[in-house]
């Protein structure tokens, strides 16, 4: 018994822990890690928002094309605008709206969150179709945008 005792107390002696210099170099290829990884992480979360954005605004397009088709209804034309804080606005007093709402689509949900998206643009509906004024967002909806001069 006395034997059990000694090894017990001398396991106790050599069990100390990690020492300083380990956790600090542990610590310091964590912060490496994280350096080389969090930039690739914040793009890969700003394309996933872009394509939230443009399936959202997408969404928007098609439902005021299939309303404009319906024989129910006149042709929309006018202009949907991005605003700077991601917001629709409908101000030009067209169906554009209404439109968007006929199909299910809650206007006052519908903010986009990326900055391609917030640069702000306008969309334009017509009796020759969609018209994106940003390229980059054009690009983002797989839309024409207008030609640069």
């Amino acid at each position: 018994m006395n034997k059990l005792r000694e090894v017990r107390d001398e396991k106790k002696l050599d069990n100390k822990g990690f020492s300083l210099v380990e956790l600090i170099i542990v610590i310091a290829i964590m912060a490496v890690l994280i350096g080389v990884l969090a930039p690739q992480y914040l793009k890969y979360v700003e394309k996933s928002r872009v394509s939230a954005d443009a399936d959202q605004i997408d969404a928007c397009i098609s439902a005021v094309e299939i309303y404009s088709s319906d024989p129910e209804h006149s042709v929309v034309t006018g202009k949907m605008k991005i605003d700077s804080n991601g917001n629709l606005d409908f101000s030009d007093g067209s169906d554009i709206k209404t439109a968007i709402e006929d199909a299910g689509i809650s206007t006052a949900n519908v903010q986009v969150k990326s900055k391609t998206f917030q640069k702000g643009c306008t969309i334009d509906f017509s009796t020759n179709g969609v018209t994106v004024s940003d390229p980059d967002i054009a690009k983002a909806l797989g839309r024409a945008s207008p030609p640069t001069p």
